[in-house]
């Protein structure tokens, strides 16, 4: 039970020997221990604070509760950072997932025992399939209240062993026994999360220990990832030689590229290479729109035509890609053959998807680095033929005529109309469902915005709280594209928003329908829609908006779309809630069917490529 929702929360002061403290105490007590420090000592609460400002941590995102109201009250009383206070612990989470995906730099979050800190463990898990940097401190009951070796499920109020949960889903999860831990822990959780391939991690933190004191010596340092190894030049000038006789080469980027933060250097090496570049959904906004080399996204749903080119592809050059079913199709040895693939990665456990390919484990980053030393002065083909037959299957098969003959808004055209509109956004975070696939089809980012998708874990629910995240760090206006039954799982969020003036345009797809999973249903199951269509709904989005004091406004035909983006982007310092409706018949394409190779993609029925 949360502080707040049910009783009062009982507030006694007891000193930190266990002497002091009365020797019958109810298991189902709220109890926050504050002792009264006249010895100049320095409490854990009070550190977790010093340690947060050390690593240029301006907010904590958070819901309250009993087990962390210590630090919460520590961090209040410094002033310099802000806590986020949001409506559910999953949306606190995703928050801090969204600020370690824009920024490369872990995201915090707090939340309190039990619920709490369960609440949060989707969202975590979320972080850690997606690479991404983020630290979660989790409450817990009182050190002495843990049920340890008792033979019962539970012994203390909300108790709940978080970290056994987390370990799975982290880089690592700890709970503190003493003050005296929590220095190193905190600073090994902060360089944990971004050294090597990033991720999440967990530190809990019972609440006697928050008000235990640290070490008169501990002083917060900031992280810093270890310097990860030199690569061998002889490999990076082997592999540029592979790549300048190739008659059909390719760059394959992916997720790792951001993750290693080396988007700008991979910009640099592309354009020096001149080859083609392929994205994974999540390596979209490494080359803006306008680079005549950036190709656009390989994938189950990707874009036709780079689908193809990677097929025809005679070396594929790949940096941070896993080479996954999502990105290659079920038949990945088939790719693997009759085509010279290098791929580079920091984790060796993501080397064994595809069979003959030449494995280069190394820093991301250090890679790039060595192959802009490396390609210095060096001049390579510009391949001429190869990306006008590239060119020539894009314009037979663009994307915004992949739908056609239908009424209503297409929402591959939609969404080239909101890149066109969002030039002042500093990202498009973007949630689960159709509309993901028609944004990373569509969506043309210019120079420096992001595209951030949720993609290894795929949450509905997970862009509208990452986007407050990505907003309270940016300070920026962001775009939230959101179909109308994900927006539905955090939508308390609005508050928060609303709360803040928080500069957040949402876009709303509206399909009247959970539109994936009935795609799947006519597709495999002949038509049947139970809990998709039928048995779903949703309000009026905008209404709810106006309730929060937000502006709203809905679309359902193609001529109202212009005026409502320049309605969305009148006020660029204001939230904006924009309803767009299309027709629930909509479906995907191209899509890979189950079981397929990359270049068996399914048409509209009737499509044609164009003239």
């Amino acid at each position: 039970m949360e502080s707040g929702t049910c009783g009062t929360l009982s507030k006694t002061v007891y000193p930190n020997s266990r002497a002091g403290r009365p020797r019958t105490r109810s298991r189902w007590s709220v109890v926050i221990e504050l002792p009264a420090r006249s010895d100049g000592k320095k409490s854990v609460s009070e550190y977790v604070g010093q340690w947060l400002s050390a690593n240029d941590i301006s907010q904590v995102f958070t819901l309250p509760g009993g087990m962390i109201a210590p630090i919460l009250d520590a961090i209040h009383q410094r002033g310099d950072i802000d806590l986020v206070t949001m409506h559910h612990e999953q949306a606190v989470a995703f928050a801090a997932d969204g600020v370690g995906r824009f920024a490369g730099t872990p995201g915090v979050a707090f939340a309190t025992a039990g619920p709490g800190a369960t609440n949060m463990l989707t969202a975590i898990a979320s972080a850690y399939l997606d690479s991404v940097p983020a630290v979660f401190v989790t409450g817990q009951v009182q050190s002495y209240l843990l049920k340890g070796e008792r033979p019962v499920r539970q012994y203390g109020f909300q108790e709940c062993d978080v970290v056994a949960m987390a370990v799975p889903v982290t880089k690592a999860a700890w709970r503190a026994r003493s003050g005296d831990e929590v220095p190193e822990l905190l600073d090994r959780a902060m360089r944990l999360a971004v050294e090597g391939r990033p991720g999440p991690v967990l530190v809990e933190l019972p609440s006697d220990v928050q008000t235990m004191s640290v070490p008169p010596e501990a002083a917060p340092r900031r992280a810093a990832a270890t310097v990860p190894a030199a690569v061998d030049r002889d490999t990076i000038t082997e592999v540029l030689d592979e790549l300048a006789s190739a008659a059909r080469p390719l760059v394959l980027i992916g997720g790792g590229v951001q993750a290693a933060r080396a988007a700008d250097a991979a910009r640099h090496l592309l354009r020096r290479l001149g080859a083609p570049v392929a994205a994974s959904v999540t390596a979209l906004d490494v080359l803006p729109a306008e680079d005549p080399l950036r190709l656009g996204m390989i994938g189950m749903y990707g874009n036709r035509w780079v689908n193809l080119a990677v097929s025809e592809a005679d070396f594929v050059l790949t940096l941070g890609a896993r080479l996954d079913f999502g990105t290659l199709g079920a038949d990945v040895a088939a790719w693997g053959r009759g085509r010279r693939v290098v791929q580079v990665d920091c984790d060796p456990g993501e080397m064994r998807r595809v069979r003959g390919v030449r494995a280069i484990v190394a820093d991301l980053r250090s890679f790039i680095d060595a192959g802009l030393a490396a390609s210095d002065g060096r001049v390579f083909p510009e391949h001429e033929d190869w990306r006008t037959h590239i060119d020539r299957m894009r314009a037979e098969w663009p994307d915004t005529e992949e739908l056609t003959g239908h009424a209503g808004i297409n929402p591959n055209v939609l969404m080239r109309q909101l890149s066109a509109a969002s030039l002042p956004a500093a990202a498009f975070v973007i949630d689960a469902g159709q509309h993901l696939w028609w944004a990373c089809q569509s969506l043309r980012p210019a120079q420096g915005q992001r595209l951030l998708p949720a993609l290894g874990l795929g949450p509905c629910g997970w862009a509208f709280p990452a986007a407050i995240g990505v907003a309270c760090h940016a300070r920026r206006p962001v775009v939230v594209v959101v179909g109308d039954g994900a927006f539905q799982f955090n939508i308390q969020e609005l508050q928060t928003v609303a709360r803040g003036r928080l500069p957040i345009k949402l876009v709303i797809v509206d399909n009247g329908a959970h539109g994936s999973v009935r795609q799947l249903q006519e597709e495999a199951f002949e038509g049947r829609y139970p809990t998709t269509v039928q048995g779903y709904d949703a309000p009026d989005f905008a209404r709810v908006a106006q309730a929060y004091g937000i502006d709203s406004r809905s679309v359902s035909e193609p001529e109202e779309v212009a005026d409502a983006l320049s309605w969305l982007w009148r006020d660029e310092t204001a939230p904006a809630l924009l309803h767009v409706r299309i027709p629930t018949e909509l479906n995907v394409y191209p899509n890979v069917p189950f079981g397929a190779s990359l270049t068996v993609m399914r048409s509209q029925p009737g499509r044609q490529a164009a003239s």
